[in-house]
């Protein structure tokens, strides 16, 4: 008996040539598919254009940033999913501030900057939990685990550096120096794109288990919107909106990850409990 949703679902397969396959004397030697250039790939088909590729920062970005394990698993109806609450929930957010007036219509921008400071500490703690996932994990997976968050951590050095040392100071844009306006715009795409998909992806914990990226991002929401819940800004609203307003987010998204862990279950067999169990 089939499940809902079931064959929908796709596992990541890797794309790679078959060397060893027989061909016919005098006919070229088959080329594989070309090396993608957002991925990782192995070192045999790293060519120029590859390499070149860690110039541009959305690029680089999305290596870094994004899970690299061959076989994972990847619903498109769960990204579908999320990205229509992350749309809804912009949208409601900002209705929410205009209807009630809690904000008005210039500063919006500036309060979406504010809270994508608060999402760099929301990003640190997705940190802090993945790394005491690969504390627990089987020691044969431990360094593993470790190895693929070096490029996640190197992603998030440059993201607070980016925050920290390019202020967007729009008086005095361009900088006088032209080296700083190619390091500055570099480092600002790639930490927004970097950070964006360092949420998105829990932190690239699909490469320790597929069943950690919905529950990772449940900790990042709650960095950002725990404190938001106590901003004067909200003093004058009642308290049942106030609590409307800061506890949908993370109520929605556990309603969403509970579904998305009942479908990696049912139709796949992963369960969160398989990252403990030896190789």
């Amino acid at each position: 008996m089939k499940h809902k949703g079931e064959g929908r679902a796709t596992v990541r397969q890797p794309t790679t040539g078959d060397p060893g396959a027989r061909r016919l004397p005098g006919t070229p030697p088959a080329q594989g598919p070309p090396a993608p250039v957002l991925l990782t790939v192995p070192r045999a088909r790293r060519g120029p254009v590859w390499w070149l590729g860690w110039l541009v920062p959305v690029i680089a970005a999305y290596r870094l940033c994004t899970p690299t394990r061959e076989g994972r698993i990847e619903d498109p109806v769960v990204k579908k999913a999320h990205l229509w609450r992350l749309v809804l929930g912009l949208v409601l957010t900002v209705g929410a501030w205009l209807g009630l007036g809690l904000v008005p219509l210039r500063e919006i921008p500036d309060r979406f900057f504010e809270s994508f400071g608060w999402g760099l500490s929301a990003v640190q703690m997705n940190f802090y939990v993945a790394w005491f996932v690969i504390a627990m994990t089987p020691r044969g997976r431990k360094r593993a685990a470790a190895a693929r968050w070096r490029g996640p951590l190197l992603a998030f050095v440059l993201t607070m550096a980016a925050f920290i040392l390019t202020p967007l100071d729009l008086s005095q844009w361009p900088p006088t120096w032209s080296w700083a306006t190619v390091l500055g715009g570099w480092l600002v795409l790639f930490s927004g794109f970097g950070g964006l998909l360092l949420v998105l992806n829990g932190g690239r914990t699909a490469d320790i288990n597929d069943a950690l990226p919905a529950v990772v991002p449940f900790f990042t929401v709650l960095a950002v919107v725990l404190p938001s819940i106590g901003d004067p800004m909200y003093d004058q609203v009642s308290t049942p909106t106030r609590l409307v307003l800061g506890l949908t987010g993370p109520v929605t998204l556990v309603l969403l990850t509970r579904w998305e862990l009942r479908r990696l279950r049912t139709i796949h067999g992963v369960r969160l409990s398989d990252m403990w169990r030896r190789p």
